[in-house]
């Protein structure tokens, strides 16, 4: 019989990572497997965006761990976006009101921030 507080993730992306560092809190323990190179040791950014505009879906994520903060301070501030128009002038676009905005971070580093946090170990499925 299994033990039902070992949980194993698949995948140590943005998602399992933060899946991961939840489940850990909670008292789980955690197995994270990935079958890319460890993004500690070895940059991964192939096939992937490199910055990502982190939302407030994503920033709750990271309050419900505890670490909006400490991930913000990777992360720049993005007020809005410009428009470029085949035909006519530049157009801005505010994300928000009032001064609102969204944060620009490093998927790489908010990734290996995530797996570092806790002490995860990951295992590679070469």
């Amino acid at each position: 019989m299994t033990d039902p507080r070992q949980i194993a993730i698949v995948g140590a992306g943005l998602v399992g990572s933060l899946w991961a560092v939840l489940l850990q809190q909670r008292g789980f323990q955690v197995d994270l497997y990935e079958k890319r190179a460890d993004p500690r040791l070895k940059s991964t950014a192939a096939g992937r965006s490199i910055n990502l505009v982190i939302t407030s879906r994503g920033l709750y994520g990271l309050q419900k761990a505890g670490l909006r903060e400490k991930a913000l301070k990777l992360a720049l501030p993005v007020y809005g976006r410009m428009i470029h128009p085949r035909a006519g002038e530049l157009a801005y676009q505010a994300y928000g009101r009032d001064g609102e905005c969204n944060f620009s971070i490093s998927r790489g580093e908010l990734n290996k921030f995530l797996i570092e946090l806790f002490g995860l170990q990951t295992d590679t499925t070469d």
